[in-house]
């Protein structure tokens, strides 16, 4: 429960493993990559164990710069995201918004990081974004500190992290959304969310 990411236990594992072990800049990279993209570039669940896994694959030759090469988008995912973000609404403090899909190789993915891109805007308490793909709904809720997320997700029949859920919903986007606002209008009125 403590970690950030399973890449932060492999770098914790493999400073005790053994004396003098040596990675490749490549794999080094690699697990760096992996904590960054899981703490959404050490903002999210990043404690003092977060930073001494990236301290120790910095020694063993993780290189930033390429690591941020490595994570960078291409221009359709971009724009996907930008205009998630574009068209999201805030109903009661939640940002709501559906990901463009198309020409994506990984649309779900693209969701997700315009879920995080939206806990940017101020008065925003949590993000939930839905996206289609292969005939499901995608759906990723986002939130920094005080929503839990998952308790949400949990009730549309997902579930998650406290502040990283999400669902997969076999419906319309309209019948999506309508379900998503109709848990957030259920929950504050029982007095679940404030």
């Amino acid at each position: 429960p403590y970690a950030s990411s399973s890449c932060e236990m492999i770098a914790e594992i493999l400073q005790y493993f053994a004396d003098g072990l040596k990675l490749r800049s490549i794999e080094a990279d690699c697990i760096y990559a992996g904590i960054m993209i899981d703490t959404n570039n050490f903002t999210t669940r990043a404690g003092v164990r977060t930073f001494e896994a990236a301290a120790f694959l910095r020694r063993c030759g993780a290189d930033v710069t390429r690591v941020r090469k490595m994570l960078r988008d291409n221009i359709d995912s971009y724009k996907a995201r930008a205009e998630a973000v574009r068209h999201a609404e805030v109903y009661k403090g939640f940002a709501l918004t559906v990901c463009p899909s198309k020409g994506l190789a990984s649309p779900t993915i693209v969701g997700a990081q315009a879920a995080n891109e939206l806990l940017n805007i101020v008065g925003v308490r949590a993000s939930i974004v839905l996206t289609e793909y292969n005939g499901r709904i995608y759906v990723s809720a986002r939130s920094i500190d005080d929503v839990n997320v998952q308790v949400i997700m949990e009730k549309m029949g997902g579930g998650g992290h406290l502040n990283m859920a999400g669902v997969q919903l076999d419906c319309t986007l309209e019948e999506a959304m309508q379900q998503v606002r109709d848990t957030l209008d259920c929950m504050f009125e029982k007095g679940e969310l404030e």
